[in-house]
C-alpha cells in the first residue's frame, strides 16, 4: 500500500500484492466476517493490517500468517505484544494451517487472496478441522462469479462445484479496483462460504478427478466422458451407475448440480490405473 507513509514496504508483484485501502471496504468485510469474542480468526495475507485493526481485540485469538518477511516485522512491531495476536512468517500452502486453530471452539476466515492461488488456498481452507463457521475471501471477480455459479451458465465448471460441495456460497458484494493500491488491472468481489456440516462425508479426491476430467470434456456427453476419460474408472459399468443413480446419460456435465457430482464421485473405483483413492 502507498500511504504517504515513508519506511513501509513497497508492494511486490511477485506475491501478488495489491493491499486494500478503501476503509468503507475494509469496514464492510469485518462486518461480513461477523468476528465473535470466542473465535480463533485466520487471516491470511494480512498486509499491513488493512482488516486486522478491525480484528484485534474482538475474538478470542487473531493469527495473521503473512508471507512478506518485511510486513510480517512491520505486524509483530504493531502488535506483537499482545497475548491474543500470533504474527506467522510463513507461506500459508506450505504452514499447516489446522495446526494454528486445533481446540478452537469457532474458527473464522478472512483473506484478500493472491490471485495466483485462490483455488489451492480457497480448498485448504475448506478443509480446516475444525471447519470454519464462515470464510470470508476478497478475489478477482472473475473467480468469485465461478465460485458462486449455478450449472447450467458459462461460469459453472470444477472450481463451482469443489466448493459448492463442501460450503455454501455467495458472492456478498463487489469491490471495485481502485479501492487497492496499487491498483490491479481487474475488479475483485468478496465471497462468504459457510462450510456444510456433512462436507467430512464428501470424497474430495474423487469429486476432483471426476470433475476435472467432465469440464475438460464439458461439451461432451456425461456418459461418453465416463466411458473414454482415461483417468476414470468405475466399480461397474458406467451406463449402470447413471442408471442407478438416475441420471440421464445424455446431459453434458455443466447442468449437474454439486450433489449430482458429489453421489457420481463415490461410484468411482479405487485403485491404481484410474479413479482416484477413497
Amino acid at each position: 500500500m502507498n500511504s504517504g507513509k515513508t519506511g513501509r514496504p513497497r508492494p511486490k508483484r511477485a506475491l501478488g500484492q495489491n493491499f486494500l485501502v478503501d476503509p468503507n471496504i475494509q469496514r464492510k468485510i469485518v462486518r461480513e466476517l461477523d468476528p465473535q469474542p470466542a473465535d480463533v480468526v485466520l487471516e491470511v495475507g494480512p498486509g499491513h493490517g488493512e482488516l486486522s485493526q478491525y480484528l484485534v481485540g474482538r475474538c478470542r485469538r487473531l493469527v495473521l500468517i503473512e508471507k512478506d518477511r518485511d510486513l510480517a516485522g512491520e505486524l509483530r512491531d504493531r502488535w506483537g505484544d499482545r497475548p491474543d495476536v500470533d504474527v506467522v512468517e510463513g507461506d500459508a500452502l506450505r504452514l499447516g494451517l489446522p495446526d494454528f486453530v486445533r481446540g478452537a471452539a469457532a474458527v473464522r476466515v478472512v483473506s484478500n487472496v493472491p490471485y495466483n492461488i485462490t483455488s489451492p488456498l480457497v480448498f485448504a481452507f475448506l478443509e480446516l478441522e475444525p471447519a470454519a463457521v464462515r470464510i470470508v475471501l476478497t478475489v478477482q471477480r472473475e473467480v468469485a462469479e465461478r465460485i458462486v455459479a449455478p450449472p447450467g451458465i458459462k461460469a459453472y465448471g470444477a472450481l463451482s462445484v469443489g466448493v459448492q460441495a463442501l460450503a455454501d456460497a455467495s458472492l456478498a458484494f463487489r469491490v471495485g479496483r481502485q479501492a487497492f493500491r496499487p491498483v490491479p488491472a481487474v475488479d475483485s468481489a468478496v465471497v462468504r462460504l459457510e462450510p456444510r456440516p456433512d462436507a467430512a462425508d464428501v470424497d474430495r479426491a474423487a469429486l476432483r478427478t471426476l470433475t476435472r476430467a467432465c469440464f475438460n470434456r464439458r461439451r461432451k456427453q456425461l456418459q461418453k466422458t465416463l466411458r473414454t476419460a482415461p483417468e476414470l474408472r468405475f466399480a461397474e459399468d458406467a451406463q449402470a451407475v447413471l442408471r442407478r443413480l438416475s441420471i440421464d446419460p445424455a446431459v453434458r456435465p455443466e447442468t449437474l448440480d454439486p450433489p449430482t457430482f458429489v453421489r457420481l464421485a463415490a461410484a468411482l473405483q479405487p485403485g491404481p490405473g484410474g479413479g482416484a483413492p477413497r
